[in-house]
Order: C-alpha cells, then sequence, then structure tokens
C-alpha cells in the first residue's frame, strides 16, 4: 500500500499541486493540504468521487491540516480534481479520458492574465 501527500502551494492566486497526478490503486491512500495552512476546497470529477473513501463532497473542503481518502478500486476511468480557496472556484467541467491516474489539475481560468506583447499571427498587427 503506498501513500502520497499532496501539497498545495500558492503560485499567483492559484493552488497548484504537487505532484501533478496520484495512481489510483485500491488500497492506497492520499491526503491533500494547502501548504500556507490557509483553508481551500478540492472539485473532484465524478469517477474520481466515486474511487475514494470516504466519498468526497463537491467541493469537498480541506480545511487547515489534511483531507485524508484511500482509493477502493484500481480501475481505469475520468479521475481528475481541481483546487482553489473557495468553493464558488468550481471548474466548468472535467477533462475526459480514462487513465489509472488521478489526474491534479490547476484551476487557469482563475488565474491571472499574462503580461507581454499580443502577436495576432497572420493579421499583420500586434498588441
Amino acid at each position: 500500500m503506498t501513500h502520497t501527500d499532496v501539497v498545495l502551494s500558492e503560485s499567483g492566486g492559484v493552488l497548484v499541486p504537487s505532484p501533478d497526478s496520484v495512481r489510483v490503486a485500491a488500497g492506497d491512500t492520499v491526503a491533500f493540504s494547502v501548504a500556507n495552512g490557509r483553508e481551500g476546497f478540492a472539485f473532484f470529477s465524478p469517477d474520481a468521487a466515486s474511487v475514494l473513501s470516504p466519498r468526497p463532497s463537491n467541493p469537498c473542503p480541506i480545511a487547515p491540516g489534511k483531507a485524508h481518502f484511500s482509493f477502493t478500486s484500481s480501475q481505469a476511468g475520468a479521475y481528475s480534481a481541481y483546487f482553489g480557496y473557495a468553493a464558488s472556484e468550481a471548474p466548468d467541467g472535467f477533462p475526459g479520458g480514462h487513465s489509472e491516474m488521478l489526474a491534479l489539475e490547476i484551476n487557469a481560468s482563475d488565474a491571472p492574465p499574462l503580461g507581454g506583447p499580443v502577436d495576432n499571427v497572420g493579421t499583420g498587427h500586434s498588441g
């Protein structure tokens, strides 16, 4: 049995998970925590929620400390999770595709826009 600690670190106001994925294997455990000690929230895809015990709510609070789960299956599925500081930061959707990995995603819709020049390729214009 394997245990994985997932630490969520803030970068530009976005929670970034480390590592970026966790193998889904029956009996293995995973724990989520926010590095700065603040409360965070996890948003699990339906397939991911179905193989975690205890079954998480959506959004799933990650209180100061850790949120612990165990996997109940080793079957491939559309497993993914996003993270945020607020329950209102739910993603618009989850990626498809089946895998034996729980993909730990970055909610790019909450990221601040990147600065710098814009190159409108093919238009002859920039900025």
